[in-house]
């Protein structure tokens, strides 16, 4: 799949995000640096369709990692559970801090990132914000990725390249595996279907957590996708 453009309806989202996000930003161990990185990213695919591919937190075959290689220390989907395991020469180990699956949207998920390194890109890095939401858009009929992470690195613009690209292909993975179709717009995608266009795509939905965590859209689905980065 090509790269799309990025959806406008939810560029206020990753505003929303960053008031609401900065403990990271202010204070890294020594040698880390801060950054930060956002993917949004669509795809003509509904969002139930979506969940039934990204919905297990223990399930990362659309990030790189093969059925059964990712362990859990607790219940699947559960606030506290972390998952762990090891993709391109990096050691991962996810906690999660946020979760909720409503049935009409949007997806939210938002893990802690314990210290890694990738080897390929000889960068280390830690988050304490990395997570992803999902978000109904042209009326059902596509869904609208938002990876969004705070981070310390050794290096901050390598890491951040290597976040974007692994979190672009998970995103394009997941339409991959439903199809393989491209999103353009939500006038195009309501013609080929038959669905009456109302022009501009809906303002995303709205997620309200903690202070702590987030307002709005975001996310990552972490470095799970490490295998599929180009370095």
């Amino acid at each position: 799949m090509k790269p799309t453009l990025v959806s406008s309806t939810l560029l206020c989202v990753a505003g929303a995000l960053a008031q609401h996000n900065t403990s990271t930003a202010n204070g890294c161990n020594n040698g880390y640096y801060p950054g930060t990185d956002t993917v949004i990213y669509t795809v003509p695919y509904t969002y139930q369709q979506v969940l039934s591919i990204i919905g297990d937190y223990q399930n990362l075959t659309w990030s790189g990692s093969p059925a059964g290689s990712v362990t859990l220390n607790g219940t699947t989907n559960t606030v506290g559970t972390a998952r762990t395991y090891d993709i391109a020469g990096a050691h991962v180990i996810e906690t999660i801090t946020e979760y909720s699956k409503p049935a009409n949207g949007p997806y939210v998920e938002v893990h802690t990132l314990a210290p890694l390194t990738v080897p390929a890109a000889n960068v280390s890095f830690y988050g304490d914000f990395d997570g992803t939401v999902v978000t109904p858009t042209c009326n059902g009929a596509a869904s609208t990725f938002n990876f969004t992470i705070n981070f310390c690195a050794s290096n901050a613009m390598v890491a951040a390249q290597t976040l974007h690209q692994l979190h672009l292909t998970d995103a394009q993975t997941v339409g991959v595996f439903l199809g393989g179709q491209n999103f353009t717009s939500c006038a195009a995608l309501n013609k080929s279907s038959g669905t009456p266009s109302l022009g501009a795509s809906p303002a995303a939905a709205t997620y309200t957590g903690s202070a702590s965590t987030l307002t709005g859209s975001v996310m990552l689905a972490g470095a799970a996708a490490l295998a599929a980065v180009v370095w």
